[in-house]
């Protein structure tokens, strides 16, 4: 457990990994030394064991030869001696058997036999009591005619014996002489030892072997007598658990059988050179391995040693400690590292100088910038909330500053911007905070000072504009808005006190006063507004709006065959709620342009089932100032129209002209493709916008509807009658179809008939309602009589240009 233990927790050290890498790298070069060396150790051991062994069988041959010719030398001296011959010129047989057992006992033989001319024994001292038998060797024999002398190895009553044969000769040969001697355990155990292997005589007999005699121990001749069924002609044998280089030598081949040698040298022997040559190599493999380890170690440590100091440097930089000696005078790459980090360290300590300073300083007027006046604000509200104090805080945003870089450029914008955090500056108390926020707005922390105090501090504050600025001789007069809020009463966080402030900032702006107060009652407004366009986009994904139809009816005769589409929406849970509610918080977020798509497409298939039915319906649809800059609009809207099988002059599309004012080139390129497709354009509340008759010329519009504020009145305002009257006439001169929307009674009905008014759109003859609704409204309008052709001639007026 503690060896796991440690290596789990020096795995992941540098110095660890360096001393496992260099001496793995080592044991593994040493082990593959190892092994060639020890393999072909061994193998030129066990190639010079196998060429010792066939010096061996050499060495035994020639042993043998020596035998054999020893053996003959003592025959022919046998076969010379005169007792001899003459015991076997008389047929003495007594004397024969005494001379040839004298003699062979000289020579070392154990077997004599004198064999007649007729091939049959005089005497055999072997079996002395069988003379007169014939001799049993007759192809030795006549080999030995030939010769004069033979020599063979012969099986004996079941013994192997080396035999020779040599004439008898008085002067003639009158017989022949064999002797032998047995080539038992004693004579192999000679060779043996004059051979220096072990020697085994074996018989062979078609497939059966016979062990003779053997200098192995009695288990080995065990383990060998086991093992002669598969015994091959030469190769490796184990017995008894020591393994044997062997050589099988065919030495006779007898009536019996074949006669073998088996020459085996211990291969355990002949291998303890290389074995113990192989622990002399494991030794000196370990004793390399312990030095390199050493070695790897002392290395890792010169190298790591180092680092790590750098290490713990780099750690105290990590932490902000910018200060660390660094004392490594080495020359090396370890010592270019220490110098990096040496400059390294001094680079980021001038570089958090730096970065500190830009994160809490704004790089162009020197003053604090939003995130330390943030802090500025949590620091005085700990402080306030601990001394039950107040402060206020103040945001100034310049006005028209968007004009003076557009027409001065940045940099003189940039000079307004250094002057005014001055004044500012100048302007303040001690303890109190003037920052640069962003673009034109500075923040003011007004320590100590409650709302109504805060408020005399507003005249002091905008004095810093009174004076003109200079830029090279050029007096600018730059005006500011400020928004207030303070703490406790506004909010508790600098989170909420700088939104609040923004709200105020931005309700000051819009109403063009020089100052506004934060209203408590914006926030929840503003948040309600929020959640409500939340679920206006899930509401136009899971189509909950509903589109409403408010008739325009036609002055001649009343038709029905216009009207102008509307979008309404019954909240689930807050009831109905007004388009002046959602619209324009669509617009403000580009939302709208989504929700216009929804009306075009519930629009565009009703406008269609009608006109399948029979009973067409022009259908007027509002777009928004986002909707005119929105230069896929024409191809969107092309699609929907042929998708419904729409005729493009049953699709009226309304704009106002404050939105076209926005953006005049680009609205005036969607209106020409719009008005291409063959649809209708018209003006909406015209004669409230700034627009001038230069821009509706050149309008592809086709219609005009005069807003509801000049017909509420027309009755008895003498002003407004002229206003309609000559917006009439003006849109008829320009070929255009004038619409009154907003008419609430059937005498302004009258009036605008007999000024030639072509439409009315109001709640005089209905207000705006579902398509059910529309439906039976239009077919109860369709089924009532026209007016009288007196009624008609009276408010006749110049015909309309469709």
């Amino acid at each position: 457990m503690q060896i796991i233990n440690w290596w789990r927790r020096g795995r992941h050290r540098l110095a660890f990994r360096i001393v496992l890498h260099f001496t793995g790298l080592l044991a593994v070069m040493l082990g593959v030394a190892f092994v060639m060396v020890s393999v072909v150790n061994m193998s030129i051991f066990r190639g010079t064991a196998a060429l010792s062994l066939e010096s061996d069988e050499k060495v035994f041959r020639r042993l043998l030869e020596y035998n054999t010719s020893n053996l003959i030398q003592g025959a022919s001296v046998l076969a010379g001696d005169y007792g001899l011959r003459e015991a076997i010129g008389t047929g003495d047989m007594g004397t024969l058997l005494s001379a040839l057992n004298n003699h062979s006992r000289r020579i070392g033989a154990t077997m004599a036999m004198v064999s007649g001319l007729d091939n049959h024994l005089l005497a055999d001292t072997l079996h002395p009591d069988q003379s007169d038998q014939a001799y049993p060797f007759k192809a030795l024999l006549a080999e030995a005619e030939k010769r004069g002398n033979a020599s063979s190895i012969e099986l004996i009553d079941g013994v192997l014996y080396r035999i020779v044969v040599v004439p008898v000769r008085a002067p003639t040969t009158i017989a022949w002489i064999t002797i032998g001697f047995p080539m038992d355990e004693r004579r192999a155990s000679e060779l043996h030892n004059l051979a220096g292997v072990h020697v085994s005589f074996l018989s062979h007999n078609q497939s059966n072997w016979q062990l003779l005699t053997s200098t192995f121990s009695p288990e080995q001749r065990q383990s060998l007598l086991a093992t002669l069924k598969q015994f091959p002609t030469a190769g490796m044998l184990k017995l008894n658990g020591e393994t044997f280089e062997t050589r099988l030598a065919l030495l006779a081949d007898t009536p019996h059988g074949q006669v073998y040698a088996l020459l085996a040298g211990s291969l355990d022997v002949a291998l303890q050179p290389a074995y113990k040559l192989r622990g002399i190599s494991i030794v000196l493999t370990a004793f390399a391995l312990l030095v390199g380890s050493l070695i790897g170690a002392r290395l890792a440590r010169r190298i790591t040693d180092p680092l790590r100091a750098l290490a713990v440097v780099a750690q105290h930089i990590q932490a902000g400690d910018y200060q660390q000696e660094i004392s490594i005078t080495d020359t090396s790459e370890i010592g270019q590292l220490a110098g990096s980090l040496t400059h390294m360290q001094e680079a980021i300590a001038l570089r958090e100088t730096e970065i500190s300073k830009l994160a809490f300083q704004d790089s162009l007027t020197g003053l604090p910038n939003r995130v330390r006046f943030n802090q500025c604000l949590d620091e005085a509200i700990t402080m306030a909330q601990a001394n039950q104090s107040y402060f206020t805080v103040l945001l100034v945003g310049l006005d028209r500053f968007q004009q003076i870089n557009d027409t001065l450029g940045h940099q003189n914008g940039d000079r307004v911007l250094i002057e005014v955090s001055q004044r500012l500056s100048a302007a303040i108390n001690v303890g109190d905070v003037v920052a640069r926020l962003a673009g034109d707005e500075f923040a003011l922390l007004l320590s100590g000072l409650q709302m109504n105090t805060a408020l005399q501090s507003i005249d002091r504050i905008h004095t810093v504009f009174v004076q003109r600025f200079n830029l090279d001789g050029r007096l600018l007069d730059v005006r500011a808005s400020i928004g207030l809020v303070g703490f406790p009463e506004h909010g508790d966080t600098a989170a909420d006190l700088m939104r609040c402030v923004d709200v105020a900032l931005y309700r000051a702006k819009r109403s063009g006063s020089h100052h506004a107060l934060y209203d408590p009652g914006t926030k929840t407004f503003r948040e309600e507004h929020l959640s409500l366009l939340g679920d206006l986009q899930q509401a136009v994904e899971h189509n909950e709006l509903i589109v409403y139809y408010q008739p325009k009816v036609g002055l001649g005769p009343y038709s029905a065959d216009e009207a102008e589409a509307l979008v309404r929406w019954k909240h689930p849970t807050k009831g109905f709620v007004s388009p002046g509610e959602f619209i324009p918080y669509a617009e403000q977020t580009g939302y709208i342009k989504e929700l216009t798509h929804w009306v075009l497409v519930q629009v565009i298939r009703q406008a269609g089932q009608w006109l399948r039915e029979g009973r067409p319906v022009k259908v007027s649809v509002n777009l928004s100032t986002r909707d005119l800059v929105d230069q896929g609009l024409p191809a969107t809207i092309a699609t929907l129209i042929d998708r419904a099988g729409l005729p493009p002059e049953y699709l009226c599309l309304e704009i106002t002209e404050s939105g076209f004012m926005e953006e005049p080139a680009e609205a005036l390129n969607v209106l020409q493709k719009l008005r291409s497709l063959g649809l209708s354009l018209a003006i909406d509340d015209y004669g409230t916008g700034y627009s001038s008759l230069a821009y509706i010329r050149r309008l592809p519009i086709t219609e005009l509807k005069i807003d509801r504020a000049f017909i509420i009145e027309l009755a008895s305002n003498v002003g407004d009658a002229k206003i309609v009257r000559s917006t009439i006439d003006l849109g008829h001169h320009l070929g255009l179809k004038v619409v009154a929307e907003g008419v609430e009674d059937m005498v302004v009905v009258d009036i605008l008939a007999e000024m030639g008014c072509d439409s009315i759109q109001g709640f005089v003859f209905g207000k705006p309602m579902p398509v059910a609704e529309f439906d039976r409204w239009r077919e109860a309008r369709m089924a009532r009589p026209t007016l009288a052709s007196a009624n008609l001639a009276r408010f006749s007026g110049p015909s309309a240009v469709q």
